[in-house]
């Protein structure tokens, strides 16, 4: 679900840079960013419970 939420955010976010202007671009492109990396961060430290 959340990488649906930051497909369109991204979507969103191009749309806005091709047409909008550039402050908005770029302020939607760093939350989007952050966003991204706080994704990648939470799913990165997940512990794998492995059965040997």
């Amino acid at each position: 679900m959340e990488f649906t939420v930051l497909f369109l955010a991204v979507t969103v976010t191009m749309l806005v840079a091709w047409r909008g202007p550039r402050l908005l671009a770029l302020s939607l492109f760093a939350m989007v960013l952050i966003a991204c990396i706080a994704t990648f961060m939470h799913h990165a430290t997940d512990t794998l419970k492995l059965s040997f």
